[in-house]
């Protein structure tokens, strides 16, 4: 299990809400870890509108305005009024950055803080500071007071799976019926900027759990999709080429009985029909394609394979 420091949360809620708002990626402009200043001030992701001329139906980027500032808290990470006010002040920064005096209007700024856990506390604090705190959907709170920047508060936890799929996978002890939407999802997406966000989402979600996907992997939990096949690739490629060292050993010993160069291509054959069913987890039909071969005739190597290890 990965260390909470090794995961790149942040670089993974960043390709969520990418693909949250893919519907709009020709209008909007991401810029993640956002500079601030010379020293390291980084907004963690600054969402801006292009134009002007269009609304945004996801439920997160319902409040948007034309600069929207973004911060993620991983689960064990703290959500307070500190954090709050630290966003304010990068919001009054990022205002005060500009070329040219009242480039950016402060009314064309909004925050948004993500958290998979629900900020009780800083919810209570804003309540007693005389903010208007109101649920405008499941698991996204409004943040209002006259004067201040619109602010909104989501709590992954709560926002519906279906609907906010990606972010719904920022966590440690995901469901496999959750991979498993994350994944049907995923098949549909083509767009090189899509992949790109899908495998920095697939990285973090193996890293943060690993035991899931090691089941996954090994056969534990079902059969594996074309995305997951294409992040694994690598080390699918090795295990096909250990399998074919393996069959060309078995082809040999096998070849002294039978003979070489029967005895060769039959253990090739073998072996990787073993290391596509057993270390790629593929189904008869997908390794009866892959090595041109009828469904029974892979079914009943398979077979030898199970009493062999009886």
């Amino acid at each position: 299990m990965g260390k909470e420091n090794d995961i790149q949360w942040h670089l993974g809620f960043c390709a969520a809400m990418e693909l949250e708002l893919r519907e709009y990626a020709d209008r909007l402009e991401f810029h993640r870890e956002y500079p601030l200043s010379r020293k390291p001030l980084l907004i963690d992701l600054l969402v801006v509108e292009k134009t002007g001329d269009f609304e945004i139906a996801n439920d997160i980027g319902r409040i948007f305005q034309k600069h929207n500032i973004m911060e993620y808290k991983s689960e064990n990470d703290t959500l307070n009024e500190d954090t709050y006010f630290k966003v304010m002040a990068y919001a009054y920064l990022y205002k005060s950055s500009e070329k040219y005096v009242g480039d950016i209007d402060i009314n064309s700024i909004t925050i948004t803080l993500v958290r998979e856990r629900k900020p009780e506390k800083l919810l209570r604090w804003f309540k007693e500071n005389s903010y208007k705190v109101y649920e405008k959907t499941s698991g996204i709170y409004y943040i209002e007071k006259d004067g201040f920047i619109k602010t909104q508060v989501v709590v992954t936890a709560e926002v519906g799976e279906k609907e906010h799929i990606f972010l719904k996978t920022l966590k440690r002890g995901l469901k496999r019926s959750t991979v498993d939407d994350f994944l049907d999802k995923a098949f549909e997406m083509h767009e090189p900027f899509e992949k790109d966000c899908i495998n920095s989402l697939l990285g973090i979600m193996v890293s943060s759990n690993q035991e899931l996907f090691d089941s996954i992997k090994n056969g534990g939990t079902g059969i594996m999709n074309d995305v997951l096949r294409e992040f694994f690739k690598e080390e699918i490629k090795a295990n096909e080429e250990q399998a074919m060292n393996r069959g060309w050993k078995k082809g040999m010993e096998k070849g002294m009985e039978k003979g070489i160069e029967k005895g060769i291509e039959k253990g090739r054959e073998e072996g990787r029909i073993e290391t596509l069913y057993t270390d790629c987890n593929m189904s008869v039909s997908d390794i009866a394609k892959k090595v041109s071969k009828s469904e029974d005739y892979v079914k009943e190597i398979i077979k030898k394979i199970s009493a062999a290890c009886l």
